[in-house]
């Protein structure tokens, strides 16, 4: 684990707060390298050097900033498509408020995910929300279930017929999440070493 990192900060003998920061990257493989510098806030000497490995990563966000804290996580909105069942949810039928449906859909889509992942990325669009819902048929949206299932029960209470065919997650988990600030990593797992 990166458990190590925060031992070593703790027990470190330090003048002022330090800060960490993304000095690096590299790809190897199925596995993201990470290199992370500890430092005083306006000074450039390295007090610390540290590579944390992300075994068999899937996916990153990574910002160069300062940051002072991290954290590995079993649960999260991003680790959803890779620990959870995916499903389809195909639609039919006619709605005589289409606004109110687009805003139920926002509304109910956001405070699932907590604003951290857009609606449309899920959504089976060409055009925009407007135009899937005048379509009157077809697959609406795909991603993890119990995402799909708030747009099932959006689409249901406003008149529409709904399908949700559910297909178990094709990867092997169980993934983590490594989050700094903006950033994060998603993997299986996470390790570090101390360089110096």
């Amino acid at each position: 684990m990166i458990s190590n990192i925060s031992k070593a900060l703790e027990d470190g003998q330090f003048l002022s707060d330090v800060f960490l920061s993304l000095d690096g990257l590299k790809i190897n493989n199925d596995d993201l390298e990470l290199t992370i510098q500890v430092t005083y806030e306006n000074n450039d000497e390295i007090l610390q050097l540290w590579k944390v490995t992300c075994t068999d990563f899937r996916e990153h966000q990574l910002n160069v900033h300062y940051f002072e804290e991290f954290k590995v996580l079993d649960d999260h909105v991003y680790l959803w498509k890779y620990n959870n069942s995916l499903a389809d949810l195909f639609f039919k039928g006619v709605c005589y408020d289409i606004n109110q449906v687009v805003r139920e859909l926002y509304i109910n889509h956001s405070n699932k995910v907590k604003g951290q992942i857009p609606m449309e990325k899920y959504l089976n669009l060409t055009g925009d929300l407007v135009d899937l819902l005048q379509q009157g048929e077809g697959l609406f949206s795909k991603g993890p279930l119990n995402i799909i299932k708030v747009h099932e029960k959006v689409l249901s209470n406003n008149g529409f017929k709904t399908t949700i065919i559910d297909y178990s997650n094709t990867e092997s988990g169980p993934f983590k999440l490594l989050m700094f600030e903006d950033s994060f990593v998603v993997a299986k797992s996470f390790k570090a070493i101390q360089m110096f």
